[in-house]
């Protein structure tokens, strides 16, 4: 800012009432200059419009207020997360674990005594097998480690419980734990002679390089704070990038791989960088070996064994801890060095803790809470001579001279109504974008504040109403006159939804739904209505987006249930399967049973001789429902059986399959049913026509008016069943699989596609576990391209089968197919030899198939990876419309990742029951921890019963 020293002389017209005087001077001389040729200050016209514009100007003050002041004066109360769509950056751009990193982070955040911890696919993608994908293995590593066994074991077991609470709570779509191991450390002890400057102690020395060192084995995970990442310049969106941590934030690059080979001379480097250490004259590590109990001395470098953290141990003995200062040796007092290293340890654990009680989330913008709605009357501020203010005008005033008063009161009143009622649209401003409300209006009115100093100019003709009445009246009709002006409140309610939508780069299709609705209920759902169904679910879609979008590559817990009951189990839709129910338009946002909404409803349906009954009882009528078999509609007769219950219930028939998905679409339309009377028997029949059925009685009642009140009913009753019926399921391949520890893991190689003169496929010997699996198939396929394995003949069950086996004698594969006689057997062993130089790893794996047992029935592990199918009723009405078909399709396919593959299933009323069946017996299974041996058989049972399903329908599809 140039400071001058002094207060700059405000330029001529630059404000907003000089701006509005000059234009509307400026068009009183166009519209009248002929007959007005006063435009001075003393011209009650002229007053008249500076009122008017100051009055305009303090309304245009009032519009400019910052959005943080309005909102808040709007809402009375000071603003939350979520408010209007607007949420926090700790809310809004966080995610659910998505990559491996995301899945260190939270964990390492969340879990006590974890100091680092990787994740890895089990699968090798470098390999071009067709086995599972998606099983992540664990790797743990503590920060400290108990030498109690009880109590290490005990601590581990909590920390692998925690670690899959938390996994389940944030599981990725098809992907799954398969097994979590926790590092054991390999203690190692130091020797060395190090030179200290005259100033520093042995003891702070050894201290600072036990500290050193295990950090430079094992390095701690360091936490930011929000300011310490914004001073390095990183913007918002990369701060936020990432699980909701609890202690800061943590930076990829902090999140180091394990360590796999130690070398001393990159540790003598690290220690040589402390205060104090002149020289190392002499530096070493060794350890036990567990085998041998000798102790082996680490020199040059030392490789880490497998799922093991290596750690320097707090020295036993000082006698090989020698240290030189000022030309003295001694040996460091080892109790004093402990205190020392406490002290440090301590001190760096709250430096890497220390953004734990920063404040690490941006904050709202803190509104002033003003009253935005006062107006002072425009008449008040007009000089006491005119006479329409407080003091009013003078009782000696001539009738002409009050009438022209009352005149003037009249000319205003508009303009203060139009300010108020725009103050009030201002006030409102909270509400409109309220997504938690339910506001109905787009455009709001508010009372005049001098109303009751009015009521002569706005009280009806020739009516004793009195002042409090007259106020009532003029608000109904300023209210009636804002409906009048507020008929389209829905379509602009729904674009401002649209609007808070696409802050988040979100498009509702709402015309294309408004379509398939009109479509498919032929106008027995208004189009209005179904706009103001999709201006909730719309809203309700940004009031929860924060959960939503974090959650939006997540599956749903399965080891977690809200309700479960006898029959049934209802789980929340995670963040994605909920956004393709809101984008659908579909209001079910949970797993729960949809063949029992129909079930529930009233309607059974049940088996004739040559035709199927859809039976439901009429809602009017409150005795039991009975069923009841129609042969022939011809025999009904005055006073029959059948004729008693067709009073009680509606009838319709069909084909068994379909006849649900019929009677749902053609029950719904009015034009299919006729009312014909019988005139002999004093009744009404109400038939109905179906698409492929013919016209046939389905009611009785006594009167056609109540024949009418029925056929209406019924359509309301069809339409309720058919939208409650929407729903889906999403099922995730992976889960259904077999415990991985368990033999129920094979695999076939077919070599006769290798070459013609093959006949051989080559299988496993037994079931087995899937990583004792994998390993038979690494040795069989790196062994075939070698001359590694042995070929032998088996005689088995009188058949002669081909035996391979390992260098160490361990059979790992034998031929699926029986030779007649050994010299066949024997001659495809050579066959196999003879081109064994010309095979390639890769040609190997392209024709080897892995399965999955499920007793004797099996599976290709194909079908596991990184596939999902969608599980729909093909019923309800709007499902039935091929667009929305292909409307579901596409959104789940937008929105599902582009790595899965997601099949959609449509099934008919039967399919669903029996799927329904499996599932839910499946899924409560599921949820059952540790399982006993009968529980996983019978969880095995179920699942292949879904897998078989599932098979059939693609098939049919």
């Amino acid at each position: 800012m140039n400071n001058k020293g002094y207060i700059s002389k405000k330029k001529k017209g630059s404000s907003l009432y000089e701006e509005l005087h000059k234009e509307a001077l400026e068009i009183l001389q166009k519209l009248c200059g002929d007959v007005w040729t006063d435009y001075n200050e003393h011209d009650p016209g002229i007053t008249l419009l500076e009122n008017i514009s100051y009055a305009i100007t303090e309304v245009a003050y009032k519009a400019n207020l910052p959005v943080e002041d309005l909102l808040h004066s709007s809402k009375k109360e000071p603003l939350v997360s979520g408010d209007n769509g607007f949420f926090t950056a700790s809310d809004i751009l966080t995610t659910s674990p998505i990559t491996f990193n995301d899945y260190r982070k939270i964990w390492i955040d969340r879990i006590q005594n974890v100091k680092n911890i990787w994740i890895y696919p089990v699968d090798n993608y470098d390999k071009e097998l067709n086995n599972i994908k998606g099983l992540l293995h664990v790797y743990v590593e503590k920060s400290k480690y108990h030498t109690n066994k009880v109590l290490e074991e005990r601590e581990n077991e909590k920390m692998i419980n925690d670690i899959v609470k938390i996994y389940h709570e944030n599981r990725n779509l098809c992907e799954e734990l398969y097994a979590i191991e926790i590092y054991k450390p390999l203690l190692l002890n130091i020797e060395c002679e190090i030179v200290l400057s005259d100033m520093v102690d042995a003891e702070e020395a050894l201290a600072n390089i036990l500290h050193c060192v295990n950090n430079h084995l094992a390095p701690e995970i360091s936490y930011h704070s929000l300011s310490q990442l914004q001073e390095e310049g990183l913007s918002t969106n990369e701060i936020f990038n990432g699980p909701n941590l609890l202690n800061g934030f943590i930076k990829d690059k902090s999140l180091k791989e394990p360590l796999n080979t130690v070398n001393i001379s990159e540790v003598i480097k690290a220690i040589a960088t402390l205060p104090g250490i002149v020289n190392i004259n002499y530096f070493s590590l060794n350890y036990r070996d567990e085998n041998t109990h000798e102790i082996v001395s680490i020199k040059d470098q030392f490789t880490v064994p497998k799922n093991t953290t290596v750690r320097v141990a707090f020295p036993s003995s000082n006698k090989k801890l020698v240290f030189e200062n000022s030309g003295i040796t001694f040996l460091p007092d080892l109790q004093d060095t402990k205190k020392q290293l406490s002290f440090i340890q301590a001190l760096t654990a709250s430096k890497f803790k220390a953004a734990s009680n920063s404040e690490n989330n941006i904050p709202i913008p803190t509104g002033k809470n003003l009253d935005i709605n006062y107006h002072f009357p425009i008449r008040k501020q007009l000089p006491e001579i005119y006479g329409i203010g407080d003091r009013g005008i003078s009782s000696n005033a001539t009738p002409l001279r009050q009438a022209q008063a009352k005149q003037l009161k009249a000319y205003l009143l508009p303009f203060d109504q139009l300010i108020v009622n725009f103050l009030a649209q201002l006030s409102n401003i909270y509400n409109l974008y309220d997504v938690h409300g339910n506001v109905s209006a787009s455009y709001f009115t508010n009372t005049l504040p001098d109303v009751k100093e009015i009521i002569e100019l706005i009280e009806p003709v020739n009516t004793t109403f009195s002042t409090e009445e007259t106020a009532r009246y003029w608000n109904i009709v300023t209210n009636d006159l804002n409906l009048f002006f507020d008929k389209h409140a829905s379509e602009r309610l729904n674009k401002i939804a649209d609007q808070l939508l696409a802050r988040y780069n979100e498009a509702f299709q709402m015309y294309s739904l408004s379509k398939i609705n009109k479509n498919s209920y032929e106008g027995i759902i208004p189009d209005e209505s179904f706009k103001n169904d999709l201006l909730t679910i719309k809203q309700d879609f940004v009031s929860e987006y924060d959960a939503i979008s974090y959650n939006r590559g997540k599956s749903f817990n399965y080891t977690y249930n809200e309700v479960i009951d006898e029959d049934n189990v209802a789980i929340s839709f995670s963040g994605i399967f909920k956004k393709i129910a809101i984008l659908t338009a579909i209001h079910h946002t949970h797993i729960t049973s949809l063949s029992e909404i129909v079930t529930n409803s009233g309607i059974d349906i049940h088996p004739k001789k040559e035709e199927i009954d859809i039976v439901f009882h009429e809602i009017t009528i409150e005795t039991p429902l009975e069923f009841i078999e129609i042969d022939e509609i011809s025999y009904l007769v005055k006073n029959s059986e059948d004729e008693e219950n067709l009073f009680e219930t509606m009838h319709y028939a069909g084909s068994e399959e379909t006849l649900l998905n019929e009677v749902l679409k053609n029950g719904i339309a009015i034009n299919n049913y006729t009312i014909k009377e019988n005139i002999e028997d004093e009744v009404y029949y109400i038939l109905h026509k179906g698409e492929t059925t013919k016209s046939n009685i389905a009611h009785i009642v006594n009167s056609k008016e109540a024949a009418l009140e029925t056929i209406e009913k019924t359509v309301e009753f069809l339409t309720e069943v058919s939208r409650e019926s929407e729903g889906f399921f999403a099922l995730e391949h992976v889960l259904l699989l077999p415990s991985y520890f368990e033999n129920h893991f094979g695999f076939e190689i077919d070599l006769s596609l290798l070459d013609t003169t093959l006949t051989c496929i080559l299988t496993h010997p037994e079931k087995t576990t899937f990583a004792n699996r994998d390993e038979f198939l690494d040795q069989l396929i790196n062994g075939l391209t070698s001359e590694e394995l042995t070929f032998k003949t088996e005689t088995i069950v009188g058949a002669y089968k081909l035996s391979i086996q390992s260098v160490h004698g361990k059979t790992i594969a034998v031929s699926k197919n029986d030779f007649i006689t050994k010299e066949l057997a024997e001659q495809e062993i050579q066959k196999i030899k003879n081109i064994r130089n010309q095979l390639q790893k890769e040609t190997i794996e392209s024709i080897t198939t892995c399965y999955v047992y499920y007793g004797s029935e099996r599976v290709d592990e194909n079908f596991f990876s990184f596939r999902m199918s969608f599980l729909l009723p093909s019923w309800p009405v709007r499902f039935q419309n091929e667009n929305f078909q292909k409307f579901f399709e596409n959104t789940v396919y937008e929105e599902i990742p582009i790595h899965i593959r997601s099949d959609i299933y449509w099934l008919y009323y039967n399919d669903m029951q029996v799927f329904e069946t499996f599932y839910f017996k499946w899924l409560k299974l599921l949820q059952i921890e540790n399982p006993e041996n009968s529980v996983k058989e019978e969880i095995n049972e179920y699942a292949y019963e879904l897998i078989i399903l599932l098979q059939k329908l693609t098939t049919e599809d």
